[in-house]
């Protein structure tokens, strides 16, 4: 008898998981220029996923002239299948091959001003991430 009663309330179990893993993950489109936040787990396949950890800012200040712009470093975590890897991505214009993927970073935002500190949780980071 408790193994009946048990089974009606696999449905509704089943449905909670779900919704709690899928808590705090984008699923996003590939070949879709999208916008990413630092600590937010992206889906891209059932078996591919990314977060940004953090990024660091190299870039001149936007009211300061500069012989050099500057970088900035994206420090990724990729997980495919049941692997995990750690990687540093640069905005450079250059896209990256990784895996099946070619991936794009297409914008970082914002711009600081020489006199202003940006806060991690305020970037956005514009990703295009293509199937070769």
């Amino acid at each position: 008898m408790k193994s009946m009663t048990l089974t009606r309330y696999v449905p509704g179990i089943l449905l909670l998981l779900s919704i709690i893993i899928a808590a705090g993950c984008d699923k996003i489109e590939l070949g879709e220029p999208f916008d990413c936040k630092v600590d937010t787990k992206y889906i891209l396949t059932p078996t591919l996923a990314f977060t940004i950890d953090s990024v660091s800012d190299y870039r001149c200040p936007k009211d300061v002239i500069c012989i050099w712009g500057g970088d900035v470093d994206l420090f990724v975590n990729i997980r495919s299948n049941l692997n995990s890897t750690d990687t540093v991505l640069k905005f450079s214009g250059s896209p990256y091959i990784i895996g099946d993927y070619r991936w794009s970073i297409l914008e970082v935002n914002p711009l600081r001003n020489h006199d202003q500190i940006i806060d991690q949780s305020d970037y956005r980071v514009k990703v295009l991430i293509q199937k070769n």
